[in-house]
């Protein structure tokens, strides 16, 4: 593992100031790029995650050193330069999650790229909708790799959805039940031929967003065949040797 370091307080005053130096460890001068080949070395993605009733779902990496520090710094800290970086690290989990089954299932033509809602409230604090940004970086990416691809912010979370840090898998699903729904006013496309849908989201803990967000995507005729993360942070891990 490639040792790494806390970003020191100047290295963080000059991202506040200028934001381009690495958003894992906080090394190189401002203008340097948001993740460096370091970081990019220990983040070993992509990484399955077991996730009952969400479909096949992987990660860039699991929830700790250089890329929590970058998921806080992009989602917490105003880091939205982070973006491009840490889309380009769901590249490998959208091709581990769409690629080809045992059953034959053919490889999807085109993704729908569905971000997890944000609250309402957290939104306006971080300036606009993470996740949804995160989609709108990934979506030319996963195009000019030959995978045409779309974002379509289809799920809102109302306005009284609880922040869910601190609540329990079951505590997370009932605040979730109570508050997902799909965009009021706007009918969600059916999947073209070919298409898959594919859920994005920030961190997976427990997976009751991932699973909330499936089942009303599936009882709006816009079933996913599964979700990309950026960081799994669940208890439980696949042992290396299981597959997709």
């Amino acid at each position: 593992m490639t040792p790494t370091r806390a970003p020191s307080p100047a290295a963080a005053l000059l991202d506040l100031l200028l934001p381009r130096t690495c958003g894992g460890c906080g090394a190189g001068p401002p203008g340097s790029g948001g993740w460096c080949p370091a970081c990019a070395q220990d983040t070993a993605g992509p990484v399955p995650v077991r996730v009952p009733g969400a479909g096949r779902v992987a990660a860039a990496g699991r929830y700790r050193g250089p890329l929590r520090r970058a998921v806080l710094a992009y989602k917490e800290r105003g880091r939205r330069d982070l973006a491009p970086d840490l889309a380009g690290l769901l590249v490998g989990p959208v091709s581990a999650v769409l690629a080809p089954r045992a059953d034959g299932t053919p490889d999807p033509a085109a993704v729908r790229l569905v971000p997890a809602p944000s609250r309402p409230s957290a939104a306006r604090v971080r300036g606009g909708d993470h996740v949804l940004r995160l989609c709108r970086a990934l979506a030319p990416l996963l195009t000019a790799a030959g995978l045409p691809a779309r974002t379509d912010a289809v799920l809102a979370l109302h306005r009284r959805a609880r922040d869910s840090v601190g609540l329990d898998g079951a505590g997370r699903a009932a605040n979730l039940a109570s508050a997902l729904h799909p965009v009021r006013g706007r009918e969600p496309v059916p999947a073209a031929r070919g298409e898959a849908v594919l859920l994005v989201d920030d961190v997976v803990t427990s997976g009751a967003t991932l699973r909330a967000c499936g089942a009303v995507l599936a009882a709006s005729g816009l079933p996913a065949v599964g979700a990309v993360v950026l960081a799994d942070a669940s208890a439980r891990r696949r042992r290396p040797s299981d597959r997709m």
